[in-house]
């Protein structure tokens, strides 16, 4: 459909909590998905990363999702956590909408999460390790949070650039 501008960190439109999607086949939602990907992966093809998108990102405040990961393509619809383990891991994670900062955080280690697909059905998902912290960025975004407000150590913080020469030199574990 069309690769979306992305908003910037300090645009209010992130702050802001996303709405439900009432129908999830209408041609709005599905063009809306399509667009998710579109741009998903034309950011991905610039920048070399980049797994996962919401909504809210693309100024659209609807509580919408996909992910691109290790060979799934997940549409996640008005998802919400079901259950999350209390085991947490501190990792780094970056974001789209100020992709030149990394930082970590402390999330759990597991999820369960709700939402409907594509097609309006509702699906179970049980992550752990990286998806799951996937599927927990991008609802925090849903929910007008980015990962600065996970209480990152701010010792962590880094530029994409030093990032990558730290995770080359095996300072830092993948995200």
């Amino acid at each position: 459909m069309a690769v979306r501008p992305t908003l910037q960190l300090g645009n209010p439109l992130l702050r802001q909590a996303a709405q439900p999607i009432d129908d999830v086949r209408s041609a709005e939602v599905q063009a809306l998905l399509a667009d998710l990907w579109d741009t998903l992966y034309d950011f991905r093809q610039r920048h070399g990363w980049g797994r996962a998108l919401s909504a809210p990102v693309i100024g659209v405040p609807l509580r919408a999702i996909v992910v691109d990961f290790q060979e799934q393509q997940l549409v996640l619809i008005n998802p919400r956590f079901e259950r999350w383990s209390r085991e947490q891991e501190f990792v780094y994670e970056s974001c789209i909408t100020f992709s030149a900062i990394w930082g970590a955080v402390y999330r759990p280690t597991r999820v369960t999460v709700v939402a409907l697909d594509a097609d309006g059905l509702e699906r179970r998902y049980e992550a752990a390790g990286p998806l799951a912290r996937l599927m927990q960025h991008e609802i925090d975004h849903l929910d007008g949070l980015v990962w600065l407000d996970r209480e990152p150590d701010l010792a962590s913080i880094c530029t994409t650039d030093e990032y990558r020469r730290q995770q080359d030199q095996g300072q830092i574990d993948q995200a």
